[in-house]
């Protein structure tokens, strides 16, 4: 599976450039981040906004799922993060999101998230996913600062 790859840049993901070309990966951590970040994290996607309404959410929402709200990106670990106080309680809040806006993917690979709070103001996100047929986990690790509000580390392990 070919897909573009997306970097965070603190101020939402950007297309990372291979001389002329975008570059592309085979990996799924933009399905990760898409899920994460990618959606609308001030409500669930309606659908039936008007047509001059901006919407805040992925423009593949409408483009590609118009009719199927069940498979929309909404970011619900996003919105988590905004709303969720970063303690135990919290913490255990902002993963439930997380494994939620993940379920999709259980389809193609085992998933587990686990979420660390590392500060009172930092959390760490940790996807591991593991594909069929292949021995090699992957793991995709986001920090988020409350403070800025923004991704300020990825990395994939």
């Amino acid at each position: 599976m070919q897909d573009i790859v997306i970097y965070e840049t603190g101020s939402g993901g950007d297309l990372q450039l291979l001389g002329n070309d975008i570059a592309s990966t085979s990996g799924l951590f933009n399905m990760v981040y898409m899920a994460w970040f990618g959606g609308n994290p001030e409500a669930s996607t309606t659908g039936n906004e008007i047509v001059s309404e901006l919407r805040d959410d992925w423009f593949g929402n409408a483009l590609f799922f118009n009719n199927e709200d069940q498979i929309q990106f909404n970011s619900n670990l996003e919105k988590a993060l905004n709303e969720t106080a970063l303690d135990s309680a919290g913490r255990i809040t902002i993963e439930d999101a997380a494994k939620k806006d993940l379920e999709f993917l259980k389809e193609i690979a085992e998933v587990s998230v686990s979420v660390s709070i590392l500060s009172d103001n930092k959390v760490s996100i940790t996807a591991r996913l593991k594909e069929p047929e292949n021995i090699e986990v992957k793991e995709f690790q986001l920090i988020w600062d409350n403070l800025k509000n923004e991704v300020i580390i990825e990395k994939t392990i």
